[in-house]
């Protein structure tokens, strides 16, 4: 197996750049409404799903917000 490189330009003129980054906001807009929910389960379950810091106490508040 041969490792394939791609080459990417480094420099943009004002317009191509500002292009590029409203392709890029739109991709990652659209892969998170398709995987979001899943790309989240699989980095907690990645993560152990729980990792809690065992020198804090979890405080049980029930008190009405009054506003």
């Amino acid at each position: 197996m041969t490792m394939n490189t791609t080459h990417v330009t480094t420099y943009w003129t004002l317009g191509e750049a500002s292009t590029v980054i409203d392709f890029l906001d739109t991709l990652r807009d659209t892969l998170w409404e398709t995987y979001g929910e899943e790309i989240t389960r699989m980095q907690r379950e990645a993560c152990g799903e729980f990792i809690r810091d065992t020198d804090q106490y979890e405080f049980e508040f029930d008190d009405d917000i009054p506003f």
